[in-house]
């Protein structure tokens, strides 16, 4: 019985997603610090191409596909521990640190874009949770941190 290019792909899927929870810990940093080597070795034109690459992907996919990533990474930070979340946040500043000026613009534009058309998409019940939220995150900030976040404004 020949399988659809589609049972196929669940069926890797499916594969892998055993595997990998079959594999030990130190399998799995094994896997990791190749991955690292690997984005490390690839030229400036093949970091480019994947980029492209996951962008496609990610136009490409549904919207419920998005919901189950998104859903996804929110329970794999909320597992991370301490330590993990602080080597993200290491990892984050050096690469912002890392930027030129002129990148960290092209950034901030973006970023800036993206959270318009979020903010534009957003049902009246979602902006007013997001109002109510940051209220009690500014709240919740040391004098230092409000001085940070009306510096960057």
């Amino acid at each position: 019985m020949k399988l659809s290019p589609e049972e196929r792909k669940e069926r890797i899927k499916e594969y892998n997603k055993r595997r990998y929870q079959n594999m030990t810990e130190e399998q799995r940093e094994e896997i990791k610090e190749y991955n690292k080597r690997r984005l490390q070795n690839m030229t400036e034109e093949q970091k480019e191409e994947l980029k492209e690459y996951n962008k496609r992907r990610l136009q490409n996919m549904t919207e419920e596909k998005k919901e189950e990533i998104k859903e996804y990474n929110k329970r794999r930070y909320q597992n991370m521990t301490e330590e993990q979340r602080e080597e993200i946040k290491e990892y984050n500043k050096r690469r912002l640190q890392n930027m030129t000026d002129e990148q960290k613009e092209k950034r901030k534009e973006k970023r800036n874009e993206y959270n318009k058309r979020r903010y534009q998409n957003m049902t009246e019940e979602q902006k007013e949770k997001r109002n109510e939220y940051n209220k009690r995150r500014y709240q919740n900030m040391t004098e230092e941190q409000k001085n940070k976040t009306i510096t960057t404004l």
